[in-house]
């Protein structure tokens, strides 16, 4: 069972960095998969959010086809889900990507505390995690 979620969880994470080059919207969907599944689930509403931050990001990020993305992301939660410790590890690696450009680590910032709020409830736990990923992306937290 473990070998299985292992495999389910690299195989996700391979169809994620096959079909998502661009580093900004790597380190926006890490940043937020790690908050969306801190506490282990993810809500609707997780979701929802994450699409929205694309759709007012446009400017940003390269043209997309928010149906594969959102499948994508739906994929690796899963992914962090059933293999945390490998899935966190790759998530903060897609994270720090962006350390060095000041005004994509402030929209990747910016994204995990969208997540933190997008269930309507604020845990420590994500709390954490958002602190987790300002010390990857270097920058403080608020």
């Amino acid at each position: 069972m473990i070998q299985e979620q292992a495999g389910y969880a690299l195989a996700s994470w391979a169809r994620f960095d096959g079909a998502v080059g661009d580093t900004l919207l790597k380190a926006i969907s890490g940043a937020f998969a790690l908050v969306a599944t801190a506490d282990g689930d993810v809500a609707k509403a997780e979701v929802e959010s994450f699409m929205q931050v694309l759709h007012q990001n446009t400017e940003h990020l390269p043209v997309l086809d928010l149906k594969q993305v959102e499948h994508l992301f739906r994929d690796i939660t899963g992914a962090l889900l059933s293999d945390p410790v490998s899935g966190r590890a790759h998530a903060l690696e897609c994270v720090a990507g962006v350390v060095g450009r000041a005004e994509q680590c402030e929209l990747v910032r910016s994204a995990a505390e969208i997540a933190v709020a997008a269930d309507q409830r604020t845990l420590e736990k994500e709390q954490e995690v958002l602190a987790q990923i300002c010390t990857a992306l270097q920058i403080a937290p608020r």
